[in-house]
């Protein structure tokens, strides 16, 4: 009989791969619909994690039951310890049942351990103790690794020792439960050990695996809503326990943005079209400011305000700061033309020392303090409409690059006096962000 050519035996063995691969992917996705039985969009991150441990488990129990209760019934004369595996079976079958139609999971969770914590020393003993019912006992174990994963350790405690006083209790009545059953084969005793070693073994790792998977997700959702609220090197801080956490920044750069006729628009329209506006605005405001390395300090209606150098120090914070607000105003002027939009926002920029700190315990935040992001406030709300009005300390550190227009001095409420300037742009050396650039493709 001829072979199949290379080619096609390839074509074959990478078609086979492919159909596997889409088995395993369904498989996946049924257990993951089962696992959400019950679930309610309200419920926490925690409470998901149990009720889909819960299903995974009862679901991978109860088919191990199935199949030991076949096995039991095939040795021949073990009714008895065939009716264990398969009453657990079916109370399984009936609490599932009752948790996806009610969605109310209460201690069903400790029916579940209770079970496997007396089901298999009652199989045990009705085989004849460790030896003649091959150590069946060791599924109990089950029980305090289900406690760790519904329950803190110190609730967990109670179900450990309950392991220990079971396998205790089997220890004493294994010479009176010896003399209760005929002794198996050699070999089949030896078989039965190695399957309630690995079935047990494989109960636990498919349940850990997913109550891992589950609890990873549940980490990174956290986690990535603690980044949009602190940047990543306080978080992980705040995560190591550090409190208070307060830093005092040398040199920064602060930024701010406030829409003119914001109070009347709001009034005008829509408040959904309000918002959808701001959120579109703000969405790319916050994407520009990453490109620049700058941090979104906070939004406040539709005021907008970003720092550069901070948490970590920088030195080319002063441009990365103008370059951010020459980029917002690019894309103010897309977006208007895009849109039909006539928005129009006031820029005021600063440098100087601050302190930055983390406020609160719970609904904490991360601001920055100091008389020059007072100043940098001060600097917006005494600007234009479309124009970026800095002080004399940001036009002495940029340097060549820009172009700026002096204002003169004017008075600046709670400053007295001061010399400012206008960014109208930057010069055509390349220090303009790319982004900000005109498309030189066509």
């Amino acid at each position: 009989m001829s072979s199949l050519p290379p080619s096609r035996s390839w074509r074959l063995s990478r078609r086979s791969a492919w159909h596997n691969a889409a088995a395993m992917a369904h498989l996946a996705d049924a257990l993951r619909r089962l696992a959400e039985l019950g679930i309610d969009a309200s419920d926490s991150d925690e409470t998901r994690v149990s009720k889909g441990t819960f299903v995974i488990f009862g679901i991978a129990a109860g088919l191990a039951g199935m199949a030991w209760t076949l096995l039991y019934l095939a040795l021949g004369g073990r009714p008895l310890a065939a009716s264990i595996p398969s009453g657990f079976t079916v109370i399984i079958a009936v609490v599932l049942v009752y948790y996806a139609r009610s969605r109310r999971i209460m201690r069903l969770p400790e029916l579940q351990m209770l079970l496997m914590l007396l089901l298999p020393a009652l199989l045990q003993l009705s085989l004849g103790g460790f030896v003649k019912g091959s150590a069946v006992v060791v599924w109990a174990f089950a029980a305090p690794l289900l406690a760790l994963m519904y329950h803190r350790p110190r609730r967990a405690a109670p179900w450990f020792v309950g392991f220990g006083a079971v396998v205790l209790l089997c220890v004493i009545l294994d010479g009176f439960a010896s003399r209760l059953a005929p002794e198996l084969p050699e070999r089949t005793r030896i078989s039965l050990f190695a399957l309630n070693i690995m079935g047990i073994a494989s109960l636990t790792f498919v349940t850990l695996a997913y109550f891992r998977r589950e609890r990873d997700k549940a980490a990174e959702r956290s986690d990535r809503l603690l980044l949009n609220v602190l940047p990543r090197e306080i978080a992980a801080r705040l995560k190591r326990g550090e409190n208070p956490i307060v830093d005092t920044l040398q040199e920064i750069t602060v930024l701010f943005a406030d829409m003119t006729g914001f109070t009347t628009r709001s009034i005008d329209e829509h408040p959904a079209e309000t918002v959808k506006v701001l959120n579109e605005v703000f969405s790319a405001f916050d994407e520009l400011a990453d490109r620049h390395g700058m941090l979104r300090i906070r939004t406040s209606g539709d005021n907008y305000m970003a720092v550069a150098g901070v948490p970590l120090p920088r030195t080319d914070h002063v441009r990365a700061a103008v370059d951010l607000a020459l980029d917002m105003q690019a894309e103010v002027a897309r977006l208007n033309h895009e849109r039909g939009w006539h928005l129009a926002f006031r820029m005021g920029v600063n440098c100087g020392p601050a302190v930055a700190a983390v406020i609160g315990s719970r609904k904490f935040t991360y601001d920055v303090w100091s008389d020059a992001v007072n100043t940098a406030s001060r600097m917006e709300s005494h600007g234009e409409p479309g124009r970026i009005h800095v002080t004399a300390a940001i036009a002495a550190r940029l340097g060549e690059g820009y172009v700026l227009t002096p204002r003169g001095g004017i008075e600046i409420k709670g400053k007295g006096r001061m010399d400012t300037f206008f960014v109208e742009s930057a010069a055509p050396d390349g220090r303009l962000s790319r982004l900000a650039q005109p498309d030189r493709t066509t």
